[in-house]
């Protein structure tokens, strides 16, 4: 056995076992997606509420449900598939090779479900923003051109991914996925500072009634910055482990890290939507005693069309 043989069967093997450890942890991350989802659909589904944005709550949330439960089999698959044939697969003999064929429909199946995840992520961080500003044409329209920018960077990924995933050869798009990153973080972080901008105007309304107790609007504004802040630490986090992963052989510690990291991002994009209706519901259950006066403004009516989906 010649050097370079002994290398690439140690790089196979090493391979292998990282497939291994990856599907233990896009299972485990399943695993508290479910629970997660299965609350925050109890709650939505036992609210009688008629309103629109509560039907668009559900569609979302449904949505991002089938494609994340997409994401993880197609996962498996492919590397179920890589970890029985992966050694006798040629990259050259596509059409005569089936559990190659099936490896490459996987991957396609997965890199789309991905970035369909993000994309209704990134829809519900808008309409975040969207709901606590409807009574600004200039933040609204930016924020249309945002989302619209994030969900065509996803669209040409998707794409680009496609072709990859079908090449004889290497093909890079390492410059897209840095693209629906970026986009993503960007959105999130124009999204959230109006929301909290938002919250400090209402902060400095109420002080002018009560120094000591929050409004139940102000808690929930907190609670839509709050986690676009989470996940903004996480996408930052992706970016800084991806930089250093450029850096560093295959398989080494940062490498195996920005794997993980990844996955992680992939879901905590899943994850997002429904922890904060249940953030929200848990915080509801405390008793707000607090009303405003019919003379101040109240800026809980720009928020409606959110708001009462959840804490009506």
């Amino acid at each position: 056995m010649t050097p370079e043989e002994a290398e690439q069967i140690a790089s196979a093997g090493l391979d292998q076992f990282r497939n291994v450890y990856v599907l233990i942890f896009i299972w485990s991350l399943i695993g508290v997606y479910l629970v997660t989802f299965a609350i925050g659909m109890h709650i939505i589904i036992h609210k009688e509420n008629r309103h629109r944005a509560h039907a668009i709550v559900i569609i979302f949330l449904l949505t991002a449900f089938v494609f994340t439960f997409m994401f993880a089999c197609q996962e498996t698959v492919a590397s179920l598939i890589n970890l029985k044939f992966g050694p006798i697969m040629s990259p050259g003999d596509i059409e005569a090779s089936g559990p190659q064929s099936a490896f490459i429909v996987a991957s396609i199946l997965s890199s789309w479900s991905g970035n369909v995840i993000f994309c209704i992520a990134d829809a519900f961080i808008v309409w975040r923003a969207w709901s606590v500003w409807l009574e600004s044409r200039v933040i609204k329209f930016t924020l249309i051109i945002l989302l619209t920018i994030d969900i065509a960077i996803n669209i040409v990924d998707g794409i680009a991914d496609t072709q990859a995933d079908k090449a004889t050869g290497p093909v890079s798009t390492v410059a897209l996925d840095w693209a629906i990153i970026v986009t993503n973080l960007g959105v999130n972080i124009v999204a959230t500072l109006l929301i909290a901008y938002r919250a400090w105007i209402h902060h400095k309304s109420i002080r002018m009634i009560s120094r000591t107790r929050k409004t139940q609007v102000e808690e929930i504004l907190l609670l839509f910055v709050e986690s676009g802040a989470i996940f903004a630490v996480v996408q930052i986090l992706t970016i800084i482990i991806s930089i250093l992963d450029a850096k560093v052989p295959f398989f080494s510690p940062v490498d195996d890290a920005d794997v993980l990291i990844l996955v992680l991002y992939q879901y905590a994009a899943a994850i997002n939507p429904v922890a904060l209706i249940i953030l929200i519901q848990t915080g509801n259950t405390y008793e707000q005693s607090l009303h405003l006066p019919d003379e101040l403004p109240s800026i809980a009516e720009t928020e409606a069309d959110l708001i009462q989906v959840i804490i009506e």
